[in-house]
């Protein structure tokens, strides 16, 4: 696999703003090691958000549940909306850690998984790269793809969902004329 540091990768810088939301969210967790687990999920969170708004993805962070206090309390979970495709799973990696960890409640039900380097002290956060799926803990972070397949995955995520919907369309279009045939033969 590729190193980490020989492909692309995307550096944000993290907003007052977000760590201010990191800071109220933190506080409201019982022990310091949950704490400390909602505050940097939440930074990785809105570090992808960043970086999805740069490239024109639309994300709706209301309806994570990384935002949902009662959800954070209860979970480990950092996921992002995007809109009409689905969850992203935004995984904090701390200053040389070698792994990613995803825990259970976070393995599934996701399109997809981006690992987001976190130096709050220096107020930026990095993603390093992305996975289409876990289905493991703990994973190294030299098995992470470019953030170029990433792109390309969101295509063909997106591809596919408007495939989908089209034949949707047409299926919904048939039955009404179909419908529309019985009842013009029933009442002729």
């Amino acid at each position: 696999m590729n190193e980490v540091n020989t492909f692309h990768t995307f550096t944000s810088p993290i907003s007052t703003a977000a760590i201010k939301l990191a800071q109220e969210l933190s506080q409201q967790q019982v022990t310091p090691e949950k704490s400390q687990q909602v505050y940097l999920n939440s930074l990785a969170v809105w570090s992808v958000k960043y970086y999805l708004d740069c490239i024109g993805v639309e994300t709706d962070i209301k309806e994570s549940d990384s935002m949902n206090p009662a959800q954070i309390m209860l979970t480990n979970v950092a996921d992002l909306v995007v809109k009409n495709l689905g969850k992203l799973e935004c995984r904090p990696v701390l200053e040389n850690e070698q792994w990613i960890y995803v825990p259970p409640e976070a393995q599934s039900e996701r399109i997809g998984y981006l690992a987001v380097k976190i130096n709050a002290l220096l107020g930026k956060a990095k993603i390093l790269g992305f996975l289409k799926e876990v289905s493991t803990d703990n994973l190294p972070i030299n098995e992470l793809q470019s953030l170029e397949h990433f792109l390309e995955y969101l295509d063909s995520l997106e591809f596919e969902q408007m495939n989908s919907q089209k034949l949707q369309d047409t299926r919904l279009r048939k039955n009404k004329i179909v419908s529309l045939r019985k009842w013009r033969e029933k009442n002729l």
